[in-house]
């Protein structure tokens, strides 16, 4: 995977709720054992990843924002509704 590629998911990892953060370090585990705890959270070199890993990760990163979109679009319709 490259750079800019990796550096897009980083952003998208960024949009995530901590729910969502402890389903993809699931992911990693899967894949590697090299990673850093702190306080404010787990640090890991993409280096230590694998593409197959980064290209799973990539795909829930997709599908919970995918998901996220149409739920506020579902809550946007909603309210619409209401007042009617």
């Amino acid at each position: 995977m490259n750079r800019a590629r990796k550096e897009r998911l980083k952003e998208q990892l960024d949009k995530l709720d901590p729910e969502e953060h402890e389903q993809i370090f699931g992911i990693i585990q899967r894949y590697t054992d090299v990673f850093t705890k702190t306080q404010n959270g787990v640090l890991v070199s993409t280096d230590n990843l694998t593409d197959e890993c980064l290209q799973e990760i990539e795909r829930m990163v997709t599908f919970y924002l995918d998901q996220r979109k149409q739920m506020d679009a579902d809550t946007l319709q909603r309210k619409q509704l209401a007042r009617k």
